[in-house]
């Protein structure tokens, strides 16, 4: 059975940053991930995982957003990225988050890719040996140049390309079904099937638009039991929009137990 983690980034916005915990939990869940949880102190963070019985499954190292989409392949930066790195996995260790996610950001102008991704290395092996020794495992993915063109990753194969290369147990790839969708060609589902040794999380998004099981053209239903019946053992993280509110977006998770509801009145 599919072990489903609602993306507090994407859904139950409709709440306060705090109360998306226990949204979840009611829901029925019990795990959870959440691209940027630091902007709550890692102590209340811990509680609010405790408390609700939650596993956080997946974050990203921080950055703002809204200028770099990433510090992990951006030459000159390698500064920044540490000590964004040193941050995040400090909220790791103490949460117990199963996959982080370094963001390698887009090429800047004039910089070649081939810099970008010795930059990229030389980053992913100091997180990787920061991590060495605990559960933790760096996971990298290739981001479609239809949602952020010009990415230093844009393929599942260019990711598992750097994680081949540094060959460390604890760096693996993201499976994205939106992405993936956007950039790939063929069937999802024979990409998983090269690439699923080295896959440490499933996102699943729907498309053209980024939006749950049954709205777009993707069959998410079909991958998810073919990834069950494969024997991943992992969760799938949620990470799409909703296209309708939050609790009506996840009324298909009922098919595989979950107990979502209505959407309690304000």
């Amino acid at each position: 059975m599919p072990k489903l983690a609602p993306n507090l980034y994407h859904q139950f916005l409709e709440l306060p940053a705090r109360e998306r915990f226990g949204a979840a939990r009611r829901a029925g869940f019990d795990a959870i991930e959440w691209h940027f949880p630091y902007e709550i102190p890692i102590d209340d963070l811990k509680l609010l995982l405790d408390d609700n019985g939650l596993t956080f499954v997946n974050a990203v190292t921080p950055v703002d957003w809204s200028v770099s989409k990433g510090l992990a392949a951006q030459p000159g930066r390698e500064d920044e990225f540490r000590r964004a790195a040193d941050l995040a996995l400090r909220y790791a260790f103490a949460t117990g988050l199963r996959t982080l996610h370094p963001g390698p950001g887009q090429i800047p102008p004039g910089i070649a890719r081939e810099h970008c991704i010795d930059v990229l290395r030389a980053n992913l092996d100091y997180l990787c040996e920061q991590a060495r020794g605990s559960d933790l495992v760096i996971a990298i993915e290739g981001v479609s140049n239809a949602r952020f063109p010009n990415m230093v990753l844009q393929t599942i194969a260019d990711a598992a390309a750097v994680a081949a290369d540094l060959d460390r147990p604890n760096l693996g790839i993201i499976y994205d079904t939106f992405h993936l969708r956007h950039e790939e060609k063929g069937p999802l589902s024979a990409i998983y099937e090269r690439h699923k040794d080295r896959i440490a999380h499933i996102q699943i998004g729907n498309a053209p638009p980024r939006h749950e099981p049954g709205v777009g053209e993707i069959d998410l239903f079909f991958l998810m039991d073919h990834f069950d019946r494969d024997g991943y053992s992992g969760w799938i993280g949620l990470e799409y929009d909703p296209s309708r509110d939050t609790w009506s977006s996840l009324r298909w998770a009922e098919r595989y137990g979950y107990r979502i509801g209505a959407r309690p009145a304000a």
